[in-house]
């Protein structure tokens, strides 16, 4: 049998230094380049309710609501605290991202796990998707909160399409094709359930499917985003009764 837990396909890093990106994750148009010259009109213009996050040499700030912002060091799980508070003001993500270089106070994420808040929460997200994994769904059918269950789905379908390429489960396991699109479209992640409901014996959407799940090189990131949303939205879907998490 395949083993899907750990495989990661290797890509290149498509991150550019001095690019400013924006990405929206609620939105049809997800990516975007950013002039410089344009950047203040878009970062105070765009809307907190498509979750956008940009990206500029390393440092990734999100705008959470109409009046403030986090502000992260990508890869290496470091975040910004001011005033003993990572919620900071809006204007202040404008200036970090004009000067992404400066000298500024980098906290790790484990020193402020517990008060992140909102879809910015990583460490319960990476948890989550560690505990869906384990689930194991390709031994037996899972049990557990709904939210969890079609995780471990999604999760199944992303790492084998990630090791074998994305018509792997045309390969001795078509009845999960049905359930792997409804894990996606649980998640709100409609293009992927789009793409797993056409399937090819070719593998020719296998590029596309790498691109679209996981931009920027890095692995199920919009994955990640969706279950960051969805735990807000649903946190009822994550938990099972009399249980904490």
């Amino acid at each position: 049998m395949l083993e899907f837990r750990t495989y990661r396909r290797a890509r290149p890093c498509q991150h550019t230094r001095g690019v400013i990106r924006l990405r929206l994750y609620q939105a049809r148009e997800r990516l975007r380049v950013i002039d410089p010259a344009e950047l203040e009109a878009t970062y105070l213009g765009v809307d907190p309710e498509t979750k956008p996050v940009f990206q500029h040499d390393g440092v990734m700030v999100w705008v959470s609501d109409p009046d403030h912002c986090r502000v992260e060091r990508r890869g290496r799980d470091l975040h910004l605290v001011e005033s003993g508070t990572n919620v900071l003001p809006r204007a202040r993500g404008l200036e970090i991202l004009r000067t992404p270089g400066a000298g500024y106070r980098w906290v790790h994420s484990l020193d402020w796990r517990w008060g992140a808040g909102e879809y910015l929460d990583r460490d319960r997200v990476e948890a989550i998707v560690d505990r869906a994994i384990d689930l194991e769904p390709w031994v037996a059918v899972p049990e557990g909160p709904v939210g969890l269950v079609h995780m471990s789905y999604l999760m199944w379908f992303h790492n084998g399409a990630m090791a074998n390429g994305a018509a792997w489960p045309l390969d001795g396991w078509t009845e999960q094709i049905a359930t792997f699109a409804a894990a996606a479209t649980y998640l709100e992640l409609d293009e992927i359930a789009d793409l797993i409901g056409r399937l090819e014996p070719d593998d020719a959407l296998s590029h596309e499917y790498w691109d679209l799940s996981s931009p920027f090189g890095e692995d199920a990131s919009l994955i990640r985003d969706a279950l960051r949303c969805k735990l807000v939205e649903a946190p009822g879907d994550w938990v099972c009764q009399g249980s904490g998490m």
